[in-house]
């Protein structure tokens, strides 16, 4: 990947995101909070995946229409705040790996306490944060 494309990703990524903060004005996205993850610049320059993640969760589906209806009026406020002779084609998607990274997470945590609550004798052992290296 190309140095350009990388800076394009990181100048689409806090404009977008800073046009989300200011809102969209659609009624279906009270109440959610949508936040741009991640963003992916094809090498021409031309088009730009957004991925975002909607929390609370019940409010997903609306809260993302409402985004993808607002596609233009996005793409338009990003091209009033760039410098870019072009500014790419937006394409929105939900991003689902940080909920399936917090659930894995959660996951862990749960089975680390049900191991300290059945064996408190090996709770130490399980301790991600441990530095195994280090004798006590």
């Amino acid at each position: 990947m190309s140095h350009r494309v990388q800076q394009v990703e990181s100048l689409l990524k806090r404009t977008v995101a800073s046009v989300l903060q200011r809102g969209l004005g659609d009624p279906r996205t009270q109440g959610a909070m949508i936040s741009v993850t991640k963003v992916d610049v094809s090498p021409d320059l031309k088009h730009a995946t957004v991925f975002v993640s909607v929390l609370p969760e019940q409010h997903e589906n609306k809260a993302f229409h409402a985004l993808t209806d607002a596609t233009m009026h996005v793409q338009h406020a990003v091209k009033k705040a760039v410098a870019l002779r072009v500014v790419p084609h937006l394409l929105f998607k939900l991003d689902k790996g940080l909920k399936k990274e917090a659930a894995t997470l959660a996951a862990i945590n749960e089975a680390m306490q049900r191991t300290a609550e059945t064996d408190p004798d090996n709770a130490d052992d399980l301790d991600p944060g441990a530095d195994a290296s280090t004798p006590d």
